[in-house]
């Protein structure tokens, strides 16, 4: 899985003293995102190495060795698939608590036991839907681009240890409950790529909605589209558990400010 905060980390004043009271939700779940590539890259090593002994004739006992071997890989792609889901439920946690604190910002609520504080970039606009239209526009922006840059190496990642694992369970394995558990781990990674593809290109129409929003709609439309395009972006949120990778976050903090910096000039958000 790839980090993200969700959005949680867009483009604030690096100048001013941020406090994010979530952060050590978001913590936990990198946290578990560590241990996740540790199974994955040991698992990869296994498997490479379990096809090189089944390749060479002079390794002695290789019959049993590649038994052993197959089932420590199975063992952790089974753990690797639970580490998946206890990530997203790690995830659904810390974004309530992200979702609470967007709200108190944008509308003065008091959903959340301690709010951030130097974290949002728009504090001069006032309280109400269009603060709340503006943070989730900002919101969008930074995870459209994130997330598209997330997607060309986790493409990569998916298809070799497809091949990999395709490679270890037709030529190394003939059990069939011992190949069915080894794919368990490139069939988690092929989907967590699909639900990011999918995750980006509803960012996309997201952040394409707001722009109409801001630019052609009225003042009394703009408030219920604005509601709407929210809804449809915290559902988003919900459903893809995806975290924003955090160094590509911090490559792209000072680029993507500007960019969102000249989108509110254009956009007259003021």
């Amino acid at each position: 899985m790839v980090w993200t905060r969700s959005t949680s980390y867009n483009s604030k004043n690096s100048a001013m003293s941020k406090k994010v009271p979530y952060l050590k939700n978001f913590d936990l779940v990198e946290k578990n995102e560590t241990l996740s590539q540790f199974i994955l890259c040991f698992s990869v090593v296994v498997s490479i190495l379990t096809i090189l002994i089944d390749k060479v004739n002079f390794f002695m006992y290789k019959d049993s060795v590649i038994v052993s071997l197959n089932s420590i890989n199975c063992i952790l792609a089974v753990i690797y698939f639970i580490s998946d889901i206890v990530a997203n439920y790690l995830f659904q946690i810390a974004e309530v608590k992200r979702r609470d604190d967007f709200f108190d910002n944008s509308l003065k609520t008091q959903l959340s036991e301690a709010n951030s504080e130097g974290y949002f970039s728009n504090e001069h606009i006032s309280y109400g839907i269009l603060k709340m239209g503006v943070n989730c526009f900002e919101n969008s922006f930074f995870s459209k681009m994130i997330s598209a840059k997330m997607l060309k190496p986790m493409l990569f990642k998916s298809m070799f240890i497809l091949i990999l694992f395709l490679t270890l369970a037709l030529f190394t394995d003939k059990q069939i409950l011992s190949t069915a558990l080894q794919m368990v781990l490139p069939y988690t990674i092929i989907q967590q790529t699909i639900r990011l593809f999918l995750y980006n290109k509803r960012m996309e129409d997201i952040f394409k909605h707001f722009q109409k929003i801001f630019s052609s709609t009225t003042t009394k439309q703009k408030g219920k589209l604005i509601i709407h395009n929210v809804t449809s972006y915290e559902a988003l949120q919900a459903w893809a558990c995806i975290k924003l990778d955090s160094k590509i976050f911090k490559k792209l903090n000072d680029e993507l400010s500007i960019q969102w910096g000249k989108i509110k000039h254009k956009y007259c958000i003021t």
